[in-house]
């Protein structure tokens, strides 16, 4: 049989109400957005890319090239036949994309697959614009144009 004694009882309880205490800060902590980025929770879509040499590149469907900025800095992206995921981080005009990971499909030519998660893993900075996210990449070797998306299901 165990035998608390008062002493013991009242330390018990204090430590259990600043374990909840805690917990509690904790939660109001990460409900907070962690940054007040405008990117978050907002979707674009790719509507050409342009590299340093003068090369612009058009997507068939901008649909097919997604990029969606989640909340907690993470991304979800469609490209072509595949599908990726990131975590972004936007300060100021600085915007990185880490830890990308993707689907490898081969997709059917015309494809701007690669060049796309390329140039993604790349950037460095950005611009808002009006209707237009424009990411530019290390050096500026290229830079990514980007619209709003808005899903519209089809029936």
């Amino acid at each position: 049989m165990i035998t608390i004694t008062p002493g013991a009882r009242l330390g018990t309880i204090a430590a259990t109400g600043l374990a909840l205490l805690s917990l509690f800060l904790g939660s109001l902590a990460f409900g907070q957005p962690q940054s007040a980025s405008p990117l978050a929770n907002t979707s674009w879509q790719l509507i050409e890319m342009r590299g340093i040499s003068g090369l612009v590149q058009r997507p068939d469907n901008p649909e097919s090239y997604l990029l969606r900025f989640r909340l907690e800095n993470r991304s979800a992206i469609t490209a072509d036949c595949n599908e990726a995921g990131a975590t972004w981080n936007h300060e100021g005009e600085t915007l990185t994309l880490t830890r990308l990971v993707t689907t490898r499909k081969l997709c059917e030519p015309p494809s701007l697959f690669n060049f796309y998660i390329m140039n993604l893993q790349n950037t460095r900075r950005l611009r808002l614009e009006e209707d237009r996210l424009v990411l530019i990449t290390e050096n500026d070797m290229a830079e990514l144009i980007f619209e709003p998306y808005v899903f519209r299901p089809t029936f």
